[in-house]
């Protein structure tokens, strides 16, 4: 019988409460939704807004996201390079075309850029879209790309069902100025690493790993060892 750890794929919410600092959680969401193309398991995928402060925080999102310089990594004064293949891109764009059939509004990039310096390589611009919900493929689906689909919510409650809708559960993300609220929702998110203000759930000192069909087992810290190790129960009879 062989024993298999499993870190599979994941659809990361990231959930912004009213009461947050909204320029740091935009900097923060769109530093993980984007580096490296969007191209990591624990990206964001899906990012949820209370809908009191939805526009100023897509407009922050959209500023972060056209600041980011795209060009060839090993020149300098660069922060995205290309997508790793022309699959992953085609999936990309499949995505977004999806949602904006759906009647999603496309707020930032979307397309290929434009230009010679482009002709190699499979890039595509950091992209914000507007008006999501779970109609539309790259919300319920794994885009692995550098797209930042934002749908509003009413409550907290709201938020976290919408997060929880998902077969995926490798990380989550929930931005507030409130400790408590950000505890209480991390314990009822269903995710196996949870950032509680931080764009993050990597720590080499903590185990790693998804719910759901985001995979089995841990890698890293104590539980990551107790994986690999076999459990002997010796009872001794005096």
């Amino acid at each position: 019988i062989k024993r298999v750890s499993l870190e599979l794929g994941g659809n990361s919410p990231f959930i912004v409460c009213a009461d947050t600092d909204i320029e740091k959680a935009a900097a923060a969401c769109a530093q993980r939704a984007f580096s490296n193309m969007g191209q990591i398991c624990i990206s964001v995928n899906r990012v949820y807004v209370a809908e009191e402060i939805a526009e100023e925080f897509g407009e922050l999102l959209v500023r972060q996201a056209e600041r980011l310089r795209i060009g060839n990594g090993l020149e300098e004064n660069v922060d995205l390079g290309p997508m790793f293949s022309r699959e992953q891109r085609s999936r990309t764009k499949e995505h977004v075309a999806d949602a904006l059939n759906k009647g999603a509004e496309l707020l930032s990039g979307g397309r290929e850029p434009e230009g010679e310096a482009f002709d190699k390589g499979y890039f595509f611009l950091p992209t914000v879209l507007g008006g999501a919900d779970h109609s539309m493929r790259i919300m319920r689906e794994e885009t692995f790309g550098p797209v930042a689909p934002v749908m509003r919510f009413k409550t907290l409650d709201e938020a976290i069902r919408l997060a929880n809708d998902s077969d995926y559960g490798l990380a989550a993300y929930i931005y507030t100025s409130d400790i408590t609220t950000g505890i209480r929702a991390a314990e009822r998110l269903e995710a196996g690493g949870v950032g509680v203000n931080i764009n993050n759930v990597m720590d080499h000192q903590m185990p790693f790993g998804g719910w759901k069909e985001s995979g089995i087992g841990r890698e890293l810290g104590l539980y990551g060892l107790q994986s690999f190790l076999e459990i002997k129960h010796i009872r001794l009879g005096l």
